[in-house]
């Protein structure tokens, strides 16, 4: 499991992770990005960059926690740049806080350092490698491994002060006790893995959470002192230059030293060693800026540097007395070795390339913008990322950007809707091919007020209220074109008009009317000529029934008659 976890959903797209990641061992896909562990150097920067807090860091207080509740004999390593993290706390101090918890003996990773310093003048004296580069910083030690595996016989066969000084603990205290470091850094739970003689690694930030959920409250002096170790000057390591203002000047033997600080800058040394065939310098090389005082639990509290700085070394001006840690009083063998661990990347054909290039639309030099907002430094580099399926086409902005205003005139361009941008005082700004056939606008309409092609009458309301007018039918100025009009508001004070062309809906609804009248003048007709009939009907009925009735009258009467004689 990596020691850097994402948390997936706090992923936003942002790439600065990338960006930020001097190695580029973080790809991006499915709209997530992820750490590739053969790649990761373990810095800590897209930890500590990250605007979403979508990384999160291994956390080992849980691991301590049980080592201790299970009996074990567990010993704290606290590295001297505890000093720059807990402001005015002394060492007897965090060693009476750490005992509460539960840890059986606390000391300064200093005294491990001691030992490595003795192991760099051996070195410097037999003089053998071309150059010696420090191995204190697990994050140099998997660079070159990693990135420079050629260079990894120039890595000092010397364990790093936290193993030296676990090594000397279990010496002193017996091969089953347990060994914690307490730094800044988070490659340290790396190496605490990798070598295995580190049972857990806790940084500033971890232990300070443990302390506040067992409620126990720094002081800056304890009534016991603690023992602290005699070799004062060891606890330079964490600031620029420490370990090598722990080489006397008499041991520096003809390497030249340097210090180094930044994983940039180490990169840069490595590559020129490399590239030109330097030798002949000893190199103090540390991934952070400000090297540990620097580090990913000391750079999320925003304390000034020359702080921290001053902080260690008045530290390391302390006069100590009294009997000596026993770690410190102990002797151990202090080599170690380094492979490399070289991962292969496919490295895609010039062809291929520029294939990729053109399928975001950089067909020629000018087209690479090399913005970097894609996370990369060139566009080819970006290019060179896609191929190892790190990156994805889309990252690249300008090549969105251009994407989405091109499909976005693509619709205004097509769609058969008028759109007017008017600006505060209801001048014409902007408008689309539709808005110039329906008014005949033209470049020389921007700057005039909208009123000379459309009836505007809901303008002042519109100021004075701030309200959108929907679908409001007018007619256009110069065509007389009858429109649905709708007037919205724009951030900055700005205007939008739609106009929808209704000409043809109107004369639907005209000839529409028209029909209808003449059906109904067509149906009054009939109406009234079924009348007519009616009545004619009628009064030719009322005619023949009176003759019927005479007729019938007479026929009665006359038989009548005839019954009488």
């Amino acid at each position: 499991m990596s020691v850097i976890q994402l948390k997936e959903a706090n992923c936003k797209n942002c790439y600065k992770c990338i960006r930020h990641c001097d190695v580029k061992s973080i790809s991006f896909h499915d709209d997530q990005a992820r750490i590739r562990e053969d790649e990761c150097v373990l810095c800590g920067t897209c930890a500590m960059v990250c605007p979403q807090n979508a990384k999160q860091i291994q956390d080992d207080v849980p691991r301590v926690r049980a080592m201790i509740d299970q009996g074990a004999r567990v010993y704290a390593s606290l590295a001297p740049s505890f000093v720059a993290a807990f402001h005015g706390v002394s060492f007897a101090g965090m060693s009476a806080a750490l005992k509460k918890l539960g840890f059986a003996g606390v000391e300064e990773t200093a005294i491990g350092a001691t030992a490595v310093t003795a192991e760099y003048v051996r070195m410097i004296r037999e003089g053998v490698m071309p150059n010696i580069i420090t191995t204190c910083c697990p994050t140099v030690v998997m660079l070159v491994e990693k990135y420079y595996p050629e260079l990894t016989g120039q890595l000092a066969q010397a364990p790093s002060p936290a193993v030296a000084h676990a090594r000397l603990l279990r010496k002193a205290h017996g091969e089953e006790s347990k060994v914690v470091f307490i730094g800044p850094c988070i490659s340290k739970k790396h190496e605490a893995e990798r070598t295995g003689e580190i049972d857990a690694a806790l940084m500033y930030d971890e232990l300070r959470r443990w302390l506040d959920q067992e409620s126990i409250v720094l002081k800056a002096e304890e009534d016991e002192a603690a023992r602290e170790m005699h070799h004062k000057r060891s606890r330079l390591y964490p600031v620029p230059g420490g370990i090598l203002a722990c080489i006397p000047e008499s041991q520096r033997g003809d390497y030249r030293h340097v210090a180094i600080d930044g994983l940039s800058n180490c990169i840069r040394m490595l590559r020129d060693i490399r590239e030109h065939g330097l030798t002949g310098y000893f190199l103090e090389m540390s991934s952070c800026v400000d090297s540990c005082v620097g580090g990913p639990s000391l750079r999320v509290h925003g304390d000034p540097f020359l702080l921290s700085r001053t902080a260690v070394e008045d530290f390391a001006r302390r006069s100590e007395c009294g009997d000596m840690p026993a770690g410190e009083a102990c002797q151990v063998a202090m080599t170690a070795s380094y492979e490399p661990r070289q991962h292969d990347l496919a490295m895609p054909s010039e062809e291929e390339i520029q294939q990729i290039l053109h399928s975001i639309g950089k067909h020629t030099p000018s087209d690479l913008l090399n913005c970097g907002a894609c996370g990369y430094n060139t566009c080819r580099e970006k290019a060179i990322a896609v191929y190892r399926g790190k990156a994805s086409l889309h990252m690249c902005l300008p090549y969105m950007r251009q994407r989405a205003e091109s499909m976005s005139n693509t619709i205004l361009d097509n769609t058969p809707n008028g759109i007017i941008i008017l600006n505060q005082d209801f001048e014409i700004t902007q408008f689309n091919r539709a808005a110039e056939q329906m008014l005949s606008l033209d470049s020389d309409c921007i700057g005039m007020g909208i009123d000379a092609f459309l009836e505007m009458e809901e303008l002042a309301e519109i100021r004075r209220d701030g309200q959108n007018v929907m679908g409001v039918r007018r007619k256009t100025a110069i065509y007389e074109i009858m429109v649905e009009q709708s007037i919205i508001s724009l951030p900055d004070h700005d205007y939008m008009v739609l106009l929808k062309d209704i000409s043809q809906e109107e004369e639907s609804m005209r000839a529409m009317r028209q029909m209808r009248k003449e059906t109904v003048e067509t149906a009054q007709q009939v109406i009234d000529k079924q009348m007519r009939v009616a009545q004619e009907i009628a009064s030719l009925l009322g005619e023949t029934t009176g003759e019927t009735k005479a007729a019938l009258l007479r026929l009665k009467a006359s038989m009548s008659g005839g019954e009488g004689v």
